[in-house]
């Protein structure tokens, strides 16, 4: 009888597990953008919200909620419930912000369910200043004589962090001026209000295919497909190799159920010929992980980006 009892139990588990799955989701998923519209982070969203939806069967409703270099938006979904109906975009801000002491949660309050896209960083001038080379870059600035005004995306983002260290790396002096997202950095680029960006090659390519910013460097280990032109740090010399990702993670809590689902979305979205050529388009490799490649990928990153994010703060 207790034999009877126990497999009636197990069935009944698995029943009520395998309806929750099927149940997800039941209304429309907040997706929470730490930044305005229009930067990297928001184009990836968008460039993956319909074939999420498709996959899912259900709305995603993009939310940018900007402020702090993503800290607001971030502190935002890592305090939503953990039922799969808030999900939001990590990036290396999520690591750095933390190493800068800015937020009160930890990268590991958040539950990482893939890495889709991986993309550099690209330090690019006004085109005005006549630089076309990193060489040209750096000799002109000992005759500026003034710091390099450079705008990032946020005070505490991972392009504010980058531009720190790439400065230090290039033995250069610039001043980071943070913009509330990349989209605001780059006009005032192009208006001439800073002299340079250090962003994603996503938030820059439409400036300088406009012939207003010019790519003078970036830090993947191979050139950017989106800027075959500009050279890597590494072509110029420099043992300096740091890209940026972009994924979809939720509060730390959510049921393995609803991550398998996510997985299953993911895993569909970016072989969506609209998602691959958007992807392109921004000049991001589709590098997806999931599981304990992903796990391992985050804790090897947040490591670095954490503790470069701690040399700023000193």
């Amino acid at each position: 009888m207790k034999k009877t009892i126990l497999a009636i139990s197990v069935a009944t588990a698995a029943l009520s597990s395998a309806l929750s799955y099927a149940d997800y989701p039941e209304k429309n998923i907040e997706f929470i953008v730490p930044w305005n519209a229009g930067g990297g982070a928001d184009n990836v969203v968008r460039a993956l919200q319909n074939p999420v939806e498709e996959a899912l069967g259900t709305t995603i409703v993009v939310r940018n909620v900007s402020g702090g270099g993503g800290a607001v938006g971030f502190s935002t979904a890592v305090n939503a419930k953990p039922d799969g109906y808030v999900m939001t975009i990590p990036t290396n801000a999520t690591f750095t912000l933390e190493g800068l002491g800015n937020v009160g949660y930890t990268y590991s309050d958040f539950e990482y369910i893939a890495r889709v896209l991986v993309e550099p960083y690209v330090l690019a001038v006004n085109s005005q200043n006549g630089w076309t080379s990193l060489e040209e870059m750096l000799a002109g600035l000992e005759e500026l004589g003034r710091p390099l005004m450079v705008g990032a995306s946020g005070v505490g983002s991972s392009t504010h962090v980058m531009a720190v260290a790439l400065a230090e790396e290039l033995g250069a002096n610039f001043q980071v001026v943070p913009y509330d997202s990349g989209a605001n950095a780059v006009t005032a680029a192009m208006g001439g209000h800073i002299d340079a960006v250090v962003l994603n090659p996503s938030e820059v390519v439409s400036g300088i295919d406009s012939g207003r910013l010019s790519a003078i460097v970036t830090t993947g280990e191979e050139r950017s497909g989106a800027l075959p032109d500009a050279p890597t740090m590494l072509e110029e010399g420099y043992d300096f190799n740091i890209s940026q990702w972009r994924g979809v993670a939720a509060p730390k809590g959510i049921s393995q159920e609803t991550e398998d689902r996510w997985v299953e979305a993911i895993q569909a979205a970016v072989e969506d010929p609209e998602f691959q050529r958007a992807a392109e388009m921004m000049g991001s490799d589709i590098m997806p992980l999931y599981g304990d490649e992903l796990d391992a990928f985050v804790e090897n990153t947040s490591q670095v980006m954490i503790q470069e994010a701690e040399k700023l703060a000193q």
